[in-house]
């Protein structure tokens, strides 16, 4: 299905019918953009980094819970369900806000607090689970939801299952509506990097950013998004995730606010 979207009339209509629109944003692990903003406060602010001190990626997704009229948690990941996935939990699910989620067919999840929505984001985070928020018609149209500027997304991805796993294979209109998020981005030390493939043979990158070039890793920037997965994985630890964006939280905040109305009845 994903190599339609690349013939001209085709993958037009489909661009039309399921990702018209679309903004999503891949947020890094938790841990890994945690070190990173650490050592940035070190050397460039000149502070000692305290854990209180750092704004994580997770504040972005809390940030839309707390503000959201509705939070819905499904039952369980679709994604995980349908691959029987043997890594992850398939009980944890997507989150959706806004008011489109007062049309999701019944018995399919459940109406939450924001304080329960927030809990089951962060036993996620916990599974190893890479959250993506963001404006997916996809969701609005499998789920009858109406308008797609009526759900927000909040999906808690694995690297096995996710259905982003195709994005080398979109066309490349779609494939710019998922994104990491600003000033993020991953590099790789070639002093470090000994080329032994275990990121590549292991498939770490899910989206497939990840090639052996001379002997030593190299990342495709226009693929990457930003997930750090690499970063934990490398046993040479050669793989560096960087925010190089102080403003980075405000800016994605910014981005992903007129996408979706959660505050309206």
């Amino acid at each position: 299905m994903a190599k339609m979207t690349k013939l001209p009339i085709v993958g037009q209509a489909m661009e039309f019918a399921f990702f018209e629109d679309d903004d999503i944003i891949i947020l890094p692990k938790e841990e890994v953009a945690k070190e990173s903003l650490k050592k940035s406060m070190t050397i460039n602010i000149n502070i000692e980094a305290r854990p209180e001190n750092v704004v994580l990626p997770s504040q972005v997704v809390e940030h839309f819970v707390r503000k959201s009229r509705y939070a819905y948690i499904m039952n369980k990941c679709m994604c995980r369900d349908s691959n029987r996935c043997s890594k992850y939990p398939a009980t944890l699910g997507c989150i959706f806000l806004g008011r489109g989620v007062l049309k999701i067919p019944q018995g399919m999840g459940r109406m939450v607090s924001a304080d329960e929505a927030i809990e089951h984001l962060r036993k996620c985070r916990e599974a190893g689970l890479v959250h993506l928020i963001g404006r997916d018609k996809i969701d609005a149209v499998w789920l009858g939801t109406g308008a797609k500027e009526n759900l927000l997304s909040i999906c808690s991805c694995c690297e096995c299952c996710c259905l982003w796993k195709m994005i080398p294979e979109l066309n490349s209109s779609i494939n710019a509506t998922i994104n990491r998020m600003p000033g993020v981005s991953i590099v790789v030390d070639i002093k470090k990097c000994r080329g032994c493939e275990a990121c590549v043979k292991k498939n770490v990158c899910y989206v497939q950013a990840i090639s052996i070039q001379d002997g030593r890793a190299s990342i495709d920037d226009a693929l990457c998004k930003g997930c750090g997965r690499c970063v934990q994985f490398c046993p040479e630890k050669a793989f560096e995730l960087r925010i190089d964006d102080s403003e980075f939280m405000r800016r994605t905040i910014e981005r992903i606010e007129p996408l979706v109305d959660v505050v309206s009845e």
